[in-house]
């Protein structure tokens, strides 16, 4: 296909989509065009409409993801609850805006910027048949050779809207950083052979977790007959962290800290499906995974779903060459609310590689809900429904 006619084209196919992430659709692709991920991490499977106004220079690009049971992120996220990761409903906005960007022919507008006002009022689940990503594009700001891309999307499931982002951005450089944001040094510790499994006390009061201890709470197995229903960390290629050297919570204030860190790597499954580069929406899942750890190590019981964030701003990227990632933690906020066993959790973060600061976050929030883990997967049962949370009876 020619650049002309891709840019006349309203629609794209699964076989398009496809064909532009492997770089194959356009014969005559301009030098910088943005691309999207490719393989495990493609976003969504048909384009059903992309469109410009030239009048008052808006867009919109409407996505469709065909959802599968056994789509891969099913059996790791998380074991015995399986759950789309809310962060592939942020990627998805994401890579639908690059995709907008090729097609007005924005090259060098590729890059992850900023998420603001995002809310998660449902979940995604194995038999949901389809989901439906709506992208506004509110404005495209060009100075010099450099774009900047603002929009706001919501994702459906049928006629239920589950995600909504106030505002989305992407652009051809990335956010200057402070000079003020430095890394926080990861102590060094010893790790104690990971022997046996622990009383729910002892977890309790561990005050860091050790790789082995991190991959036994993603298996359900680091306690021994727990005396609550506890939430899991996701298992495999969606466990985003490989320790955590410190836990800490006041009691009486409900704030808290952890600082946890991922040992990086050139082998990492995802940089050959991402341009070589860590995609943005895992690092920020990392994020709600310590959150959900923090609340299940703090006693609350259930199982963790993020809410959504307040703030997110990208500043740099993850690259093979990076040997360590790191994440600093602070809890602000414990809410028990009366009459119900939810708890919730609100704060924020910060994201080091190798020292540079890769992106903040703010006002992240994290639930823990007791009774609705889907269990009996891959049973067709209401539990193996997205849209709202619902509860099993007891």
């Amino acid at each position: 296909m020619k650049f002309n006619d891709f840019q006349s084209r309203s629609s794209f196919s699964f076989a398009e989509i496809k064909s532009y992430a492997r770089g194959e659709l356009l014969e005559d692709i301009p030098e910088g065009l943005p691309k999207i991920s490719d393989f495990l991490l493609l976003p969504f499977h048909e384009i059903e409409s992309i469109s410009w106004d030239e009048s008052s220079q808006t867009g919109r690009i409407v996505c469709v993801r065909r959802n599968q049971i056994d789509d891969w992120f099913y059996s790791c996220h998380f074991v015995g609850d399986p759950v789309m990761p809310g962060c592939w409903g942020l990627d998805a906005v994401w890579q639908a805006m690059k995709f907008f960007a090729a097609w007005r022919g924005l090259s060098g507008c590729d890059k992850d910027l900023e998420f603001s006002e995002v809310v998660f009022s449902g979940q995604i689940r194995p038999y949901d048949p389809k989901i439906v990503y709506v992208v506004d594009i509110q404005s495209i700001e060009k100075e010099g050779s450099d774009f900047l891309m603002s929009a706001s999307a919501s994702v459906f499931l049928g006629d239920a809207l589950i995600y909504s982002i106030g505002s989305a951005q992407i652009g051809s450089a990335f956010w200057e950083k402070s000079a003020e944001d430095l890394s926080p040094v990861v102590p060094k510790r010893s790790y104690a052979p990971f022997e046996k499994r622990l009383s729910y006390q002892e977890f309790l009061s561990k005050d860091h977790l050790s790789r082995e201890e991190i991959i036994a709470l993603s298996q359900g197995g680091l306690v021994e007959n727990p005396p609550v229903e506890m939430g899991l960390l996701p298992s495999s290629l969606m466990l985003g962290i490989d320790a955590v050297s410190r836990l800490s919570l006041d009691r009486f204030t409900g704030a808290g800290e952890v600082l946890a860190f991922r040992n990086n790597s050139d082998l990492e499954w995802f940089y050959s499906m991402n341009g070589g580069v860590k995609p943005t929406a895992l690092l920020i899942d990392s994020v709600w995974q310590i959150f959900g750890l923090f609340l299940t190590w703090s006693g609350a019981a259930g199982v963790g779903r993020a809410l959504g964030l307040e703030k997110v701003e990208i500043f740099d990227q993850v690259l093979p060459k990076d040997r360590q990632i790191i994440y600093d933690v602070k809890i602000n906020k414990l809410i028990r609310p009366a009459g119900t066993t939810d708890v919730f959790i609100q704060g924020d973060a910060r994201v080091f590689a190798d020292g540079r600061l890769i992106l903040s976050c703010i006002n992240a929030q994290v639930g823990c809900h007791l009774r609705i883990r889907y269990a009996d997967y891959p049973l067709k049962t209401p539990m193996s429904f997205g849209g709202n949370l619902k509860r099993k009876d007891r």
